[in-house]
């Protein structure tokens, strides 16, 4: 098992595949699965599981700041978004600088934490004004 990809949604079903190799071949195969099996074989297999990026944004990122977390929740925005081919987007470049905000929080320096919140908001201005 080389890899697990979920893939898209629709309506209310999720659909996978599951990259297949022969051990020492450079051959893969893939296989449309169910993504509850796929996700038991890669965790059986130890490979990685890679989710479709409209996926996450869709159905299972809520960025929240503020007041809205329980104390000791782990934060929502605590993700690791794969760039595109051609080098980083917007999204992750969004998250990463969330995330690091929060690390710098947590971690009390907040002169650093500052200055990622203002290329924050430099990015989402960049991003809404184009």
């Amino acid at each position: 098992v080389k890899m697990v990809r979920i893939t898209e949604r629709v309506v209310n079903t999720y659909f996978a595949k599951l990259y297949l190799s022969k051990p020492g071949k450079n051959e893969i195969i893939s296989v449309d699965v169910r993504p509850s099996d796929a996700i038991n074989v890669a965790n059986r297999c130890e490979a990685p599981i890679y989710v479709s990026k409209h996926i996450v944004l869709k159905d299972a990122i809520r960025i929240g700041y503020g007041m809205g977390r329980a104390h000791g929740a782990k934060a929502t925005y605590d993700v690791s978004l794969d760039s595109a081919a051609e080098g980083p987007d917007s999204v992750t470049e969004e998250f990463d600088l969330v995330k690091n905000m929060d690390i710098a929080v947590r971690e009390e320096r907040y002169n650093d934490a500052a200055k990622f919140r203002d290329k924050l908001l430099k990015l989402r201005k960049s991003i809404h004004d184009h």
